[in-house]
């Protein structure tokens, strides 16, 4: 071969050679990215978690809906608990100018609230039912608390020890009231002439079972009410006086209506045979909850504890690269030890993980803002792994972003759908979960992220 053709042969292989690996570039995308740039999935479940239980029961809003909550239970955990009720009456219909006839004569009176069945605490155990008549009238559109008070009556109009009855099919409460404050609605008809008039003069009841003496951890109910059952409210029941052939009738005074008011008082003792553990939490230093809040934490019923939970180090992870989070699970395990599920104490079937601001106010993570998928943000019970699972990747990567403050969370006792998280009266369940050093239920965050080194 002459020594043109070995150059030109040459020349070909190299063109060839260069042509090749410039199309291999091409379709890796290595004039764009490092060949030891390595970009891979990290999942990690690591990250420090710090958590301590808070007490909140005074923030906590009660709704005028229909169900409320009465009864007393002496809880084997979180101590005692009183639920009362605050509420007014209505004439049935918004009836006018009622008369019960020229001599009407009472018979007898009584409270009668439908009772649909759910409770917690033993059931069995006797209850004294105190009802006081109201000198402070109940005002429709005001934000009532579960720590609210009106005034009221120091004497009583009915203190007995109350029972379940049958009316109609129903299974009710039955509290008997005195003669006296009964007959005089009956005949005092310049208060029947409308609603105003009446609720001006008789501006409700609160009734309670705080004065109840319990017994053993575990005794008393609290009972799940509904006051706009169609036979709940004051029943009066009364014959005419100037007949002696007259039958005996009956008049229905309304929980229910245009201008029903009521809402629940809500007490916990943390005192009166609560957790060690949960007393010390709620009542020491937030350095002093924490190291307690290693071995457990508390959510409590009606609202009255939440759990408060840092990420401190979560930042960490963009010390020198920008991440990118696919998934951010919060795994918090039931204590199922140290609180078994009984028919006496179940599980709430959900809980709620939301924001705490820099000035502690609560807030909505941006999962449950920016997106209508609950199921992926999670918060139901999983009665077989005893957990609840929490998928907060859009809040975590605000944090790592630097577009939100990472101040902690808080976990409560509600409905994870944003619309309603904030409600708080209605959860009559409660749960104990293990903590941070609990060797049996400890909880996980579980990151799962991608991180690019290269990233400027």
């Amino acid at each position: 071969m002459s020594k043109f053709n070995v150059v030109l042969v040459l020349l070909v292989f190299t063109l060839l050679f260069s042509c090749k690996k410039k199309e291999d570039e091409s379709v890796l995308g290595l004039d764009v990215q490092p060949e030891n740039d390595m970009i891979g999935l990290t999942i990690t479940d690591t990250t420090s978690i710090l958590m301590y239980t808070q007490k909140v029961e005074n923030t906590i809003r009660s709704y005028n809906d229909q169900y409320k909550f009465l009864g007393s239970n002496q809880d084997p955990i979180f101590g005692r608990t009183d639920a009362s009720i605050y509420t007014n009456i209505s004439i049935s219909n918004n009836l006018t100018n009622v008369s019960f006839g020229a001599n009407p004569v009472l018979d007898s009176a009584e409270l009668v609230i439908y009772f649909p069945g759910q409770a917690i605490g033993d059931t069995s155990t006797p209850l004294k039912y105190d009802v006081h008549l109201l000198s402070e009238k109940m005002v429709a559109g005001t934000t009532y608390s579960v720590s609210s008070h009106l005034q009221k009556s120091s004497s009583t109009v009915c203190s007995v020890t109350g029972k379940l009855k049958l009316r109609g099919t129903k299974t009710c409460l039955v509290l008997p009231l005195e003669y006296n404050m009964a007959q005089y609605i009956l005949q005092t008809t310049s208060n029947l002439i409308n609603n105003a008039a009446f609720q001006n003069a008789y501006k409700g009841f609160y009734i309670t079972t705080a004065n109840s003496v319990l017994g053993t951890p575990g005794s008393g109910a609290i009972r799940r009410f509904d006051l706009d059952s169609e036979v709940s409210g004051l029943n009066l029941y009364y014959h005419d006086g100037n007949s002696v052939n007259t039958k005996g009738q009956t008049f229905l005074f309304s929980f229910r209506g245009n201008d029903a008011v009521r809402f629940n008082h809500i007490d916990h003792n943390y005192v009166a045979g609560a957790s060690q553990n949960l007393y010390d939490q709620i009542s020491g230093t937030e350095n002093a909850a924490l190291i307690k809040g290693e071995s457990n934490v508390y959510l409590n019923c009606f609202g009255g504890t939440r759990t408060k939970i840092y990420l401190p180090y979560i930042q960490n992870l963009v010390d020198s690269h920008k991440v990118s989070i696919n998934r951010a699970e919060l795994i918090v395990k039931v204590d199922d030890i140290t609180s078994p599920y009984t028919y006496k104490y179940g599980y709430p079937a959900n809980l709620a993980l939301i924001v705490c601001n820099a000035d502690g106010v609560e807030e909505l993570v941006y999962d449950q803002l920016e997106t209508s998928d609950f199921v992926k943000y999670g918060g139901n019970y999983d009665g077989t792994k005893k957990q609840y699972v929490f998928n907060i990747d859009r809040q975590i990567q605000k944090i790592l972003n630097g577009e939100v403050g990472n101040y902690g969370f808080y976990l409560v006792n509600a409905s994870p759908n944003r619309s309603i998280v904030i409600r708080r009266d209605d959860r009559m369940n409660r749960v104990v979960l293990g903590g941070t050093s609990n060797a049996n239920f400890k909880p996980v965050f579980k990151l799962t992220y991608i991180k690019y080194p290269y990233d400027k």
